[in-house]
């Protein structure tokens, strides 16, 4: 909050990690003061519906102070970039990012003017299909700031402020150094799980493979997923992580068929209305049945609408696959 180093963290889930991120986009408009409409924030997270919730949660705490928030990913109709010219806060995937920085020249005034970079998930540099354009994307955002200010010939050049979290990434202190702009220097900070504000209960459950086939096992697992809900849920909402799009959706049709799931009939009630307001035929059926699932291949009103039905409680159990941001 009192410096301007780049900061790297690791930090248990719920720990806070968001909050850091909104302590130093204070510290931002603190230090900018009137002139902050001048410069711009950029957080950048994996996962297009992260970047969504952010947006959603920000737009609103920080309009008042006169921000304007703009989304930059998958699911956003942003065609003109000069759009971006005009926001403080701007929400994008290491993907989105990568296109408009491999053209930074063409858009030299919108990098002159970011003045803080958030990283959301950091640990998304070790994941082999896509932590190659996370690295390309902040290598190539020091490299254009030293550029920039190299240009500007300036002697009390200002540079962009990294902020990195991440909830299992083990080696905070390389990563702070790679962060190192030479400007201020960076350090890493590691929190325990004592810091978890829930504390998790582990349960390992072990079965031994009746096929050869991984494809069969993986469906013998699903077959044995209400008996494991019932044992450990204690009736509460329950979530499924899967590795695949297609495990998510067999995973909450199986629940389904085996037609273990209770629910009242007021509960049955709210579900059939909440499942009138779905697209895909398939999930409207599940959330009838007590069961849902989410993954990134749904329409993106389903996502939200699936995310507002089971933060309601009313959805006993949501398959869904296994984000980054974990």
């Amino acid at each position: 909050m009192y410096s301007d180093n780049p900061i790297v963290v690791c930090s248990p889930t719920g720990s806070g990690k968001t909050v850091l991120f909104e302590l130093c986009i204070i510290r931002f408009l603190l230090k900018s003061g009137a002139s902050h409409s001048l410069y711009k924030v950029v957080y950048m997270a994996p996962i297009k519906a992260l970047c969504n919730e952010r947006y959603q949660d920000w737009k609103d705490k920080f309009g008042i102070f006169g921000l304007r928030c703009t989304e930059l990913t998958g699911d956003t109709d942003l065609d003109d970039f000069q759009e971006l010219q005009y926001s403080n806060i701007i929400f994008t995937t290491p993907e989105k990012w990568d296109n408009l920085t491999r053209k930074w020249k063409d858009y030299k005034s919108l990098f002159q003017s970011v003045r803080l970079f958030m990283i959301d998930e950091v640990h998304l540099l070790n994941d082999n299909a896509r932590g190659a354009t996370m690295e390309a994307v902040v290598s190539r955002m020091k490299t254009v700031q030293v550029a920039i200010n190299n240009e500007k010939n300036k002697t009390d050049n200002q540079d962009m402020r990294f902020i990195a979290v991440s909830a299992t990434i083990p080696n905070v202190d390389d990563i702070a150094a790679w962060l190192d702009t030479g400007f201020l220097p960076a350090f890493g900070v590691s929190l325990g799980n004592e810091y978890r504000p829930v504390q998790l209960k582990k349960v390992v459950l072990g079965y031994e493979p009746e096929k050869k086939s991984d494809f069969m096992f993986d469906l013998t697992l699903s077959y044995k997923l209400s008996g494991v809900i019932r044992t450990h849920s204690d009736n509460k909402p329950t979530l499924i992580f899967c590795s695949t799009r297609k495990s998510v959706v067999q995973a909450a049709g199986i629940l389904v068929k085996d037609q273990k799931i209770f629910i009242d009939s007021r509960q049955r009630q709210r579900l059939f209305s909440y499942a009138n307001s779905i697209h895909d035929s398939k999930l409207q059926d599940c959330v009838k049945h007590g069961c849902g699932y989410h993954h990134a291949g749904l329409n993106i009103n389903d996502r939200k609408r699936i995310e507002e039905i089971f933060s309601t409680g009313d959805l006993p159990v949501l398959a869904l696959s296994i984000p980054y941001h974990l």
